[in-house]
């Protein structure tokens, strides 16, 4: 992929997020097979019916990437891994099996689209927020969303401590909220506060190292911010991977 810096100026896909100036890619099939594998293995509905958005999810996160930072990873195995079934690593959690149709439930500070995009295509009948602090990924995002299909998914320009002002119809509303590579867990439960329901719950998508200190900071936070914490769940996204910790607190 080009550098941003040796990109074609007259290039009218540069600046845009319009999805029809960056078409879908095809994963390759060996791919496409590892993915569906993996999947399988750890326990998540087949991905043959999503295939074709994932293609063009991922087609439109390349195109966008060339001028506007979204993400590193490029490559399909790297993307299937990293990103989508980094995101599916949820699926096993009890809370994810048991949402209702009505109330929403958020990624907030979705970024490139993930974890919210394929837990949305997952699980289309609930109403997914993806939302972003800035306004070009939030942009971005609503593009994204269209490329689902899904009525029921949008974006947002939002950031968590702001609801109460700026999105009075999400304000103490969500049933969950789910985070990825937002930073300490404490300040994440801190930006999900006012979005959560009473009895709503956050995941939030940490490494291994969260044992530690990280830990700590986060449970002795919760009292004060009105969570309990639920327990951890680990997953390894590939035999002799890092853990993928998946964090869990109540709004009480």
């Amino acid at each position: 992929m080009p550098k941003r810096a040796d990109a074609d100026p007259d290039d009218q896909s540069l600046g845009s997020v319009d999805p029809a100036l960056h078409p879908p890619i095809a994963f390759p099939e060996p791919d496409w097979q590892w993915f569906t594998a993996r999947t399988k293995a750890l326990g998540i509905r087949d991905p043959g019916p999503h295939r074709p958005v994932l293609e063009a999810l991922f087609g439109h996160l390349c195109g966008v990437n060339r001028w506007l930072n979204l993400t590193t990873i490029t490559a399909p195995r790297e993307y299937l891994k990293l990103h989508v079934l980094d995101s599916l690593a949820a699926e096993g959690d009890t809370r994810l099996r048991h949402l209702g149709e009505g109330e929403p439930c958020l990624d907030l500070g979705s970024g490139g689209g993930y974890p919210g995009l394929p837990l949305a295509l997952w699980h289309p009948t609930v109403p997914w927020v993806v939302a972003d602090a800035r306004l070009k990924k939030a942009e971005f995002l609503a593009a994204a969303a269209r490329l689902t299909g899904l009525p029921r998914l949008t974006a947002r320009h939002l950031r968590g401590g702001q609801t109460k002002s700026a999105a009075t119809d999400l304000f103490r509303r969500c049933q969950l909220v789910v985070s990825r590579a937002m930073g300490r867990c404490a300040a994440v439960l801190a930006e999900a506060a006012p979005l959560l329901a009473r009895h709503g719950h956050c995941l939030v998508y940490k490494g291994p190292a969260y044992a530690g200190e990280e830990r700590a900071e986060a449970r002795s936070a919760c009292a004060a911010m009105g969570y309990r914490p639920l327990g951890e769940r680990s997953v390894a996204l590939e035999p002799g991977d890092p853990e993928r910790v998946i964090v869990a607190f109540e709004r009480i």
